[in-house]
């Protein structure tokens, strides 16, 4: 440490499963790790170096090295060759934002192999994951502190005490010595009241070029290049919603910046980084209908050229109108997600203790479409209780709305939430390590009394073939070129995906374009012979493509 002023290097985790990374190696398919900012790192850097006395800062970003991944031998090699290269420095504090259960048997690893590199320094994990499990993170060796709860005012003053060389005792933040009292009492850190007053994200700290330009959350349906990037707005969402384990860390009760605030940081990310579509990550945009029109009439009036907004955590139904609506769209909203969740009214009153109004959902679905907005639903399938009838009833109901895109995840047991607490209760899954590393909202490890985890797998997969390729609306209303533009976006992320340039080929079948269909026939046909995910689904879905002229030899 130099003068007492510690350097500290932040670790940016991969948020998907061990076990999914190391599948790589096999399939070489990149595409499930989100290129997304990582805003909770990036806030915590800006208010430590106005606040704090410290000296270098810096970040081993595994979120944008996974490109990467396949250049290595192995998960252990990417990890210490990225460490090696990327540390500038060598830290006093290592702090690990483990925000994802999914991201812990990749923290274990990083931890060790890090810590190995670096072994005087003092390790600090944050994140909602971590703010959960605070007495099991503290009992692995290499992890020094744990903070609960946002992080920005408790680490700036863990650094202060730390710079000072005194011993470290600051509201949030848990060492070894707390678990010595029997059943301690773990209060969160103190939020900042004022959203204002955090500094705006460490742009500096990340390679913001990489970020803006890369496709992270971003659905590309038109064409353009945009240069993104995320922010918040506001901090905190009211709801009860079951399956959530977000306000374990930013509370029931909304916070919000200012307008001028918000503005003003999408001044800088246009003048300086050229951001042209703008992402806002918060868990309910929505929240006060005065503030988020008064936002939007302030983008409006900004006049950036190519403006475009996306909300990737989707809209709530219950706070949307058509007022909003129609601001929304005139700050360039062309991709609407509404967060449904379920299309039984039983399951939305009586499971997830969401209570959204479906019968608004449909109406809003109908708006959205009617003002050329495309529309994609968000539903999950198979909480707890949730019958097969209950699923089938929320599969009806996302036939019906006509949207242009449906997801169906696997309902999922994050740490902190009700749902991962009635599955356990249920003693569907257990409260370890196990349980956490295997979070992954395409399949499942474990059965409930109402579905098996591979048969809920397989239901759901087949769910989202039917009715998003097969049956899309656009496709059986024969507006075929929305339709295309649908798939592609789709076939650009997973290339090996034969059922959607099938349907792309029925498309271009539907327009008369035969040579089109020709080509993307014979493209199929490639992809078959050459790529085993594409074999693999030709096998197994085969039937569900009756006019691909296609014999596949054994």
């Amino acid at each position: 440490m130099t003068e007492n002023k510690p350097n500290i290097l932040f670790v940016n985790l991969l948020s998907i499963s061990l076990v999914d990374i190391e599948a790589r190696f096999d399939n070489k398919n990149l595409s499930r790790q989100s290129i997304s900012m990582p805003l909770g790192i990036m806030y915590i850097s800006s208010y430590i170096k106005k606040h704090s006395e410290i000296g270098q800062v810096g970040i081993l970003d595994y979120v944008l090295a996974i490109r990467e991944l396949l250049d290595h031998g192995s998960v252990d090699d990417f990890i210490e060759q990225i460490a090696k290269r990327d540390a500038k420095f060598t830290p006093d504090m290592i702090a690990f934002s483990l925000n994802f259960s999914a991201s812990y048997r990749f923290f274990e690893k990083a931890l060790s192999i890090i810590s190995n590199i670096w072994p005087e320094a003092t390790v600090v994990v944050g994140g909602v994951h971590a703010t959960n499990t605070v007495e099991q993170l503290l009992k692995l060796q290499n992890v020094d502190f744990v903070v609960r709860g946002e992080a920005e005012l408790s680490l700036a003053e863990f650094v202060n005490q730390f710079s000072r060389l005194d011993k470290v005792r600051v509201k949030g933040i848990y060492s070894k010595e707390d678990l010595k009292v029997s059943s301690p009492e773990l209060e969160l850190s103190d939020w900042a009241t004022d959203l204002d007053d955090l500094p705006f994200p460490d742009w500096e700290l990340i390679d913001m070029n990489k970020y803006i330009t890369s496709r992270g959350r971003q659905r590309d349906l038109d064409g353009i290049k945009h240069r993104t990037a995320s922010l918040f707005t506001t901090r905190g969402c009211p709801f009860q919603c079951t399956f959530c384990s977000a306000h374990t860390v930013h509370g029931r009760k909304v916070r919000f910046r200012s307008v001028k605030n918000i503005i003003d940081e999408i001044r800088l990310l246009y003048q300086k980084y050229r951001v042209t579509l703008i992402m806002p990550e918060d868990d309910l945009f929505t929240a006060d209908k005065q503030k988020v029109l008064t936002l939007l009439g302030e983008i409006k009036k900004m006049n950036i050229p190519g403006l475009e907004l996306q909300l990737p955590a989707g809209l709530s139904v219950n706070t949307l109108d058509e007022e909003i609506v129609d601001a929304l769209i005139s700050v360039g909203l062309k991709i609407g997600c509404l967060a449904i969740e379920s299309g039984s009214e039983h399951t939305q009153r009586h499971i997830i203790k969401k209570n959204c109004d479906l019968r608004k959902a449909r109406r809003l679905v109908d708006l959205l479409k009617s003002k050329g907005v495309i529309v994609r639903c968000f539903f999950i399938m198979g909480f707890p209780n949730e019958t097969k009838e209950l699923m089938r009833e929320t599969v009806d109901y996302a036939k019906s709305l006509g949207a242009d895109w449906c997801l169906f995840p696997i309902a999922t047991p994050l740490v902190g939430s009700e749902m991962y607490d009635q599955f356990v209760e249920m003693e569907c899954i257990e409260n370890n390590v196990e349980t956490w590393s295997y979070t992954d909202f395409d399949a499942r490890n474990f059965d409930t009394p109402e579905i098996k985890g591979e048969e809920l797998k397989e239901f759901v997969y087949r769910v989202n073939l039917e009715c998003n390729f097969l049956n899309n609306p656009n496709k059986v209303n024969r507006q075929f070129e929305k339709a295309i533009r649908i798939y592609k976006d789709i076939a650009s992320l997973h290339p090996f995906h034969i059922i959607a340039w099938y349907c792309i080929m029925e498309c271009y079948k539907g327009l008369g374009d035969e040579d089109r269909a020709r080509e993307t026939e014979e493209h199929i046909q490639k992809l078959i012979q050459t790529d085993k995910r594409a074999s693999d689904m030709f096998a197994k879905y085969g039937d569900m493509m009756p006019s691909l002229n296609y014999e596949r030899a054994y």
